[in-house]
């Protein structure tokens, strides 16, 4: 009896968390699972960076021009990616990294349509959407000194 009192609210837990993504990308769900946790308030608009890769600075001001027209504040670094397949490292791509930053909520609906958008405009420049993040650089301490040092 217990055993099927277990299943039964696992059964329930996984239809409500599905219902809950509605649709959300995995990676989505958990930087936003990972967001909370850190204690921001995912009930207040946040500042939001999204990040896409580009190979050549052309595509990199292009795709900055976008995200501005579309009310994203952005920034451009020169970087060196690698993409893991089957845990191994791919070989590292020299491009640019374009930040666009915006303040909203972090609801399943905003997180969805900005994906969409970013991996619309990056693709069809044979770009990468990479992600977002919230507030690590404001909320971040930081770490002791080792004890050694002390």
């Amino acid at each position: 009896m217990t055993l099927l009192a277990i299943a039964g609210t696992a059964t329930v837990t996984i239809f409500l968390l599905r219902r809950l993504m509605r649709g959300m990308n995995q990676q989505d769900w958990i930087l936003l699972r990972q967001t909370r946790s850190r204690g921001i308030d995912i009930k207040k608009p946040q500042a939001v960076d999204f990040v896409v890769f580009a190979a050549t600075q052309e595509t990199a001001d292009e795709l900055a021009r976008l995200m501005r027209e579309a009310d994203f504040e952005t920034s451009m670094t020169v970087a060196q990616i690698a993409y893991a397949r089957k845990n191994k490292a791919g070989e590292a791509q020299n491009g640019w990294l374009v930040k666009g930053t915006r303040e909203l909520l972090l609801t399943p609906e905003e997180l969805i349509g900005q994906r969409k958008f970013l991996t619309e405009i990056a693709e069809a420049r044979k770009a990468a959407y990479l992600g977002w993040q919230v507030g690590f650089a404001k909320d971040a301490k930081p770490m002791p000194a080792p004890l050694s040092s002390r």
